[in-house]
């Protein structure tokens, strides 16, 4: 216990000393970048927890499982789960920006990711950003989140499936420095169909930026690798070692962190493996 504390501290000094750095260097010729943290109330997780563990899924249709499972809890989606979705600040902490940047992130939500970039969205750092997201819920706080920060114009959010390479407001193929993906491929029944879509939209050299819950086969028991699979399938969310070997046979690895997180409320001991990758179209 004592030496998994120790190397849960030293991973956050890192994450640490990665983002002073990125802060340090903005002031030359780096994107300026903001650590996400909202705050939350004891009260607002025990709403979370409550339609986590009470709700239920229904609905005929993909978009309306996710509906019926993020209703109740869409306003306070942020809060609570940016402290158990550990793959994400070290994914757009690492995610390459360059001037004129054309974004696109799939499966994204609220929108929070965007604000990693708060400060300089506005800027000439963006060209534009495209947040795609199949659940109304959802993509009605990423409106009121673009709104609130004045984003119009630059930040355009789309209701829609992230599979779909017809879908209205996506950029035109080849046109996209970067796509990103974080905690949806795990929930996209085809999901190898929102790769395919990622791969169409970058441009040659573009990256794509992912990160999401996994299983390890390297540093996993196997009871444990079938304990997570099984507790997440139970809300139709399906872990596989497949999602990081497909991105690795489509891109040019730069970047892949796998670790573990934990989870509020949940004993310290009890953690699943998570990843961040990035890789380039070839």
């Amino acid at each position: 216990k004592v030496g998994e504390a120790r190397a849960e501290r030293h991973e956050q000094e890192r994450h640490e000393e990665v983002y002073l750095i990125r802060v340090a260097m903005a002031g030359a010729g780096e994107v300026e970048r903001t650590d996400y943290t909202p705050k939350s109330s004891f009260a607002d997780d025990l709403r979370v927890l409550r339609a986590m563990w009470f709700g239920s899924v229904s609905g005929d249709s993909h978009q309306d499982q996710l509906e019926s499972f993020y209703n109740k809890q869409a306003h306070l989606y942020d809060q609570y789960r940016h402290r158990m979705l550990h793959g994400r600040k070290p994914l757009m902490m690492n995610m390459p920006v360059k001037k004129g940047c054309v974004w696109v992130d799939l499966g994204g939500g609220t929108a929070s990711n965007v604000e990693f970039f708060g400060k300089s969205v506005m800027t000439d750092w963006f060209k534009s950003v495209h947040v795609v997201d199949l659940t109304p819920s959802l993509v009605r706080v990423a409106k009121k989140r673009v709104e609130d920060n004045n984003w119009g114009g630059k930040v355009n959010i789309i209701l829609g499936d992230a599979t779909d390479p017809n879908l209205e407001g996506l950029p035109p193929s080849g046109s996209c420095d970067v796509v990103s993906i974080s905690y949806a491929v795990t929930m996209i029944p085809n999901w190898r169909d929102v790769l395919k879509n990622a791969h169409r939209l970058l441009k040659p050299g573009g990256h794509i930026c992912v990160c999401d819950f996994t299983v390890d086969r390297d540093s996993q028991w196997g009871i444990s690798k079938t304990f997570w699979k099984y507790l997440f399938s139970t809300d139709h969310i399906y872990l596989s070692e497949e999602h990081i070997e497909t991105l690795q046979s489509m891109f040019d690895q730069t970047r892949l962190e796998v670790n573990y997180g934990t989870f509020p409320y949940v004993p310290f001991f009890l953690k699943c493996p998570y990843y961040a990758y990035i890789g380039q179209k070839k």
